[in-house]
């Protein structure tokens, strides 16, 4: 990124097809800086995860995090246990077999299986320790309640997701004047009114509240030739879509935007591009000791039968396990 603005505007140009940015806002930043300034001038800062993993407890973990947001808002966490995880994050006696069922019990299987959130709990609770009560951070479980003892069929878990965390933002963070960090699938974040996800829902009486940030997986053509562009950038760093070349790429370069319009660039509804390091060194998330728990993985069993799931099912543990098996253990694929 130097190199090119060191070699001028016209280059730039000339790849993007668009206007170059000035060489303060294309500058790459320190990552954990500019997600925390980014709460001086928005309510919500929005990261997609888990696969951000490391990224997101050092995030947590800054000293100046308490001073920048109230909130941590999570999707596997079901509403359901709300209390539980209130009475554990603020340091109460509460054993960790309690709060296991405010991941583990959602209607998302993967939460289940998920070591991000087995770690970003007990990191919170930790961090609380040392703060004083108007600082304590709170964690809000994103996904709607479910009570799995009174589940018999599908109709009882297929809910609203976004328009729970939509209600949930509002009337726990923005009505209350806080500020939130919001950890999510993409899609939920994304802005756009019309495709009635999460942020979509909640902008329409907060507009311009969030500031929504995607992560670097891959590019899906030309990956070795756009990632050498980022080689002198630090790990982790952060850079605007708006005024980049990353912003003037077509959105096809980009994973899991084959249904934006055509002529689309950077990823649409999407305001910055966290940058963990190239593709090919991207560590995946660790196989979660849910899998030594034989009572827990039989009750996610007993979960497909009553939902009626196959024998490929990411609700059955074999399959899960498979899966694994025949991938990649310790990178990200």
């Amino acid at each position: 990124m130097r190199k090119l603005i060191a070699l001028g505007l016209a280059m730039a140009c000339a790849f993007t097809g668009t206007a170059s940015a000035s060489p303060d806002s294309s500058q790459p930043r320190d990552g954990r800086q500019a997600l925390l300034s980014a709460f001086d001038s928005h309510r919500i800062v929005a990261l997609a995860s888990p696969v951000v993993g490391s990224f997101a407890f050092d995030l947590i973990a800054d000293r100046r995090f308490p001073d920048k947001a109230d909130d941590i808002v999570v999707e596997c966490g079901n509403a359901f246990y709300q209390p539980v995880l209130d009475r554990y994050i603020a340091g109460e006696d509460v054993p960790i077999a309690e709060v296991r069922h405010v991941w583990r019990d959602t209607p998302l299987p993967s939460c289940g299986y998920s070591s991000f959130y087995e770690t970003l709990f007990p990191l919170v609770r930790r961090i609380n320790e040392r703060l004083p009560a108007a600082k304590k951070v709170r964690v809000l479980a994103g996904d709607p309640p479910v009570d799995w003892s009174t589940v018999t069929g599908p109709k009882d878990v297929e809910l609203d997701r976004d328009a729970h965390i939509a209600d949930e933002v509002e009337t726990e963070v923005l009505a209350k004047h806080r500020k939130a960090l919001l950890l999510f699938g993409l899609r939920h974040l994304v802005h756009d009114g019309n495709v009635g996800n999460a942020v979509g829902m909640y902008e329409r009486d907060y507009p311009g509240v969030t500031y929504t940030v995607a992560y670097h997986r891959r590019f899906e053509r030309d990956n070795d030739r756009l990632e050498a562009r980022m080689a002198s950038w630090p790990v982790p760093s952060l850079v605007p879509f708006e005024g980049t070349w990353l912003g003037g790429l077509d959105a096809s370069y980009f994973p899991d935007t084959e249904e934006v319009p055509p002529g689309a660039h950077g990823i649409p509804g999407v305001d910055a591009y966290l940058y963990l390091g190239r593709r090919d060194v991207l560590l995946a998330e660790p196989i979660s000791r849910a899998f030594l728990d034989q009572s827990y993985l039989a009750e996610l069993n007993r979960r497909a039968d009553i939902l009626g799931q196959p024998a490929d099912s990411p609700m059955r543990p074999a399959a899960v396990l498979a899966r694994a098996a025949e991938s990649s253990v310790l990178f990200y694929n």
